[in-house]
């Protein structure tokens, strides 16, 4: 179990990132989601963990998870236990799965789970090949995290259907991930919903140097 650097949040999962599960962190831009991931990273990193971070946007900052780092007192040398893989296709995304099999990690990033499927199979013909792909990926994505015995993070983005916020290929990832966080801007707070097991529970949080931090 990892920690997420937020005390609510780890108590509503609790305890916090757990072991042989898939969490899905989803919400617009500028809410904090890869802040969120780079965070739990951090923690796992002062744990001892060793991270897969498979990116597919390209948006991958070192120097953020550096000052992460920092805020923690731990060196930029443990930026030496992560492993970053930057897929290009979906292909490649799907085939990084493997390495999850052949390696001891401790946990596995996936940031953005849904960007390349969208690029590649973007006609509306694709849709079905675009549905089957993306289900037989996070099949395999469940199956790692079971096997392993180690925790599975998704980052996805949401767009908007006639005025409301949905999540990106909801419809499959929902059947395949076990926690799903969605983080959200309302004015100038920031909250999140954790939907776990059909129950829901808010906690809210600021963005700050440090990371994400509860918001009393």
């Amino acid at each position: 179990m990892i920690r997420t650097g937020i005390k609510k949040l780890d108590d509503i999962l609790g305890g916090g990132i757990r072991n042989g599960l898939i969490t899905d962190i989803f919400g617009a831009g500028g809410t904090g989601k890869t802040q969120l991931v780079l965070q739990i990273v951090a923690e796992s990193l002062a744990e001892g963990g060793k991270i897969f971070y498979i990116d597919t946007t390209g948006d991958f900052r070192p120097e953020r998870l550096v000052e992460l780092l920092a805020a923690r007192n731990l060196e930029q040398s443990y930026l030496d236990r992560i492993t970053v893989a930057r897929p290009t296709n979906t292909r490649e995304q799907m085939d990084a799965v493997s390495e999850i099999y052949s390696s001891n990690f401790s946990l596995v990033v996936i940031d953005n789970i849904t960007d390349l499927f969208s690029f590649e199979y973007s006609k509306e013909e694709q849709i079905l090949e675009k549905t089957t792909q993306f289900a037989k990926h996070m099949r395999e994505l469940t199956r790692a995290a079971m096997t392993k015995k180690i925790p599975i993070i998704t980052v996805n983005m949401v767009r908007k259907i006639d005025q409301a916020e949905k999540e990106n290929m909801d419809s499959v990832i929902s059947i395949f991930t076990h926690v799903k966080i969605k983080l959200s801007k309302k004015d100038s707070t920031y909250e999140g919903v954790v939907t776990s097991n059909s129950s829901k529970r808010q906690f809210s949080y600021k963005i700050v140097k440090e990371g994400l931090v509860e918001a009393t």
